[in-house]
């Protein structure tokens, strides 16, 4: 049997889901091919009545709508000749032997990719019944689920004959669609579509010369997080309906991380970088982003913020008094900069990328209306330790991070001689602590009883939660794993 299988991201624009879907039909009939998939959810949006009059009598659509006129509750469908050869409702496509049909001579299973469920496990009987097992996705890329999604699709895709796994691919929101459809006869691997990107291909399950191809070498994790990031802000902006993104450059390995990544996803002439050094940036600081600027080609501009930041203090003197030099005036300069990066973004029709990554909102190390301003965090997903294998991966075939951005203390240059580390445990143990935390669930006592030391164990726990309210004003973040602050984790106020 050939399948056609439609990879692509599809939104709540019913008008251009049904163009994408026409489009790939048009295709499939073209191809010669008994039927084309839809990931999950591709045709949500588009009345089912719709997608019935794109098929033709040769090429079947498979699908799952919202509504069901039949059944009145969502369902699979397979469609053919303008009609509905076989319905699934959505309620039972957990139950594989609601999921089994007959075609062309064929027992098919259709129902949706659960890597929860191992089919042999569960529906041994029925499985031995099947010819080919067909299943829908939309799962976006999460760091610490891919190998176990990979292991449980190449487990089912074991258990059956031939095997058909079509998926979303894209940014959606704030994540990205992982992708990757692929196609199994025999166990074994025999087409495979990329990550995150929109793809279309036919495939014949009796093909089974092209499952002896060899297999494609892994992609390291890093690369993928990459990637991940470049098509969700792609495809972010794209929704925002814009294309030009400001940031502000310090020299650091944030925001020297940000800039490529937003070049690579909008293109350098629609980046706009800003240097807004203090009477406490230092010169190397200044020129590791005017270095990084110029690596990439883009537009960028110096505004020194002394002369604003000795207005405000002049303004304040009634209130400040003389109360020493503080944390109220290192806010201070987060929030001039804040303000600088928001009024170039609205003047010039664009968004400002924030740059403040996951090990400094976990202790609520940043500014609110300052640094923390934004209409995307990039990083906010990424440990420190993450941000630093990114910008190596940046690096890897020539020099776009500066070394000396990658190699320096960190240090937000609020007062003289500042580092992160006066401010915060070493940026290591903050991970080791948050991970055991966030990911194996270890409570204060089990992370002392793990090793940790138990004064960092309070420290770092107790900002956790303390600081809850400020990660409830940050921007939205490109989500890579289980634990994205705000999207998966969220504590009580």
């Amino acid at each position: 049997m050939k399948i056609s299988i439609l990879q692509d991201v599809f939104s709540s624009d019913a008008t251009e889901n049904v163009k994408k879907i026409k489009n790939a039909y048009k295709k499939a009939v073209e191809a010669g091919a008994d039927m084309l998939v839809l990931p999950r959810n591709a045709a949500e949006t588009a009345p089912a009545r719709d997608l019935l009059r794109l098929t033709t009598s040769t090429t079947a659509l498979a699908f799952n709508t919202s509504f069901d006129e039949e059944l009145h509750a969502p369902a699979i469908l397979l469609a053919l000749d303008g009609h509905v050869h076989t319905r699934i409702p959505v309620s039972c496509a957990r139950m594989l032997q609601e999921c089994v049909f007959e075609y062309q001579g064929q027992n098919i299973l259709l129902t949706f990719f659960d890597e929860e469920i191992c089919p042999v496990e569960r529906y041994g009987e029925i499985i031995e019944k099947i010819d080919l097992g067909i299943f829908m996705d939309n799962r976006p890329f999460l760091t610490d689920r891919e190998d176990t999604h990979k292991a449980r699709l190449r487990e089912t895709a074991g258990s059956l004959p031939a095997m058909v796994y079509v998926a979303q691919a894209g940014g959606y929101e704030t994540q990205a669609l992982r992708g990757v459809s692929s196609c199994w006869i025999q166990g074994k691997n025999a087409l495979q579509l990329p990550y995150f990107e929109s793809g279309f291909a036919t495939f014949d399950t009796e093909d089974t010369a092209s499952a002896e191809k060899p297999e494609e070498a892994e992609r390291p994790q890093i690369a993928l997080i990459h990637d991940a990031i470049v098509r969700v802000i792609a495809d972010y902006f794209k929704h925002c309906h814009t294309a030009k993104a400001v940031i502000g450059l310090s020299g650091g390995i944030d925001s020297s991380v940000v800039m490529p990544l937003a070049v690579e996803a909008l293109g350098r002439q629609n980046v706009f970088g800003i240097m807004m050094p203090s009477q406490f940036s230092t010169d190397h600081s200044v020129k590791d982003a005017v270095d990084l600027a110029e690596n990439l080609q883009i537009h960028y501009e110096i505004i020194p913020i002394k002369p604003l930041y000795d207005v405000f203090m002049q303004q304040l003197k009634p209130v400040f008094g003389n109360l020493p030099f503080g944390l109220a005036e290192e806010n201070l300069q987060a929030r001039i900069r804040g303000n600088l990066l928001m009024a170039t973004a609205n003047k010039h029709g664009a968004i400002v990328l924030n740059t403040s990554n996951k090990s400094e909102a976990v202790c609520g190390y940043g500014t609110l209306y300052g640094d923390l301003c934004g209409g995307l965090s990039v990083l906010g997903d990424l440990y420190k330790s993450q941000v630093y294998a990114l910008a190596h991966y940046i690096n890897r075939k020539k020099e776009i991070v500066p070394q000396n951005s990658i190699t320096k203390a960190p240090s937000a240059e609020l007062r003289p001689g500042q580092k992160d580390s006066d401010s915060l445990p070493d940026y290591d143990l903050i991970e080791k602590i948050m991970r055991l935390h966030l990911e194996q669930h270890l409570d204060e006592k089990a992370l002392i009883g793990a090793g940790c030391e138990e004064a960092a164990v309070k420290r770092v726990l107790g900002l956790f939660v303390r600081n809850e309210y400020k990660r409830r004003q940050t921007p939205p973040i490109v989500r890579l794993s289980t634990t994205c602050l705000g999207a998966d984790i969220r504590l009580p106020l």
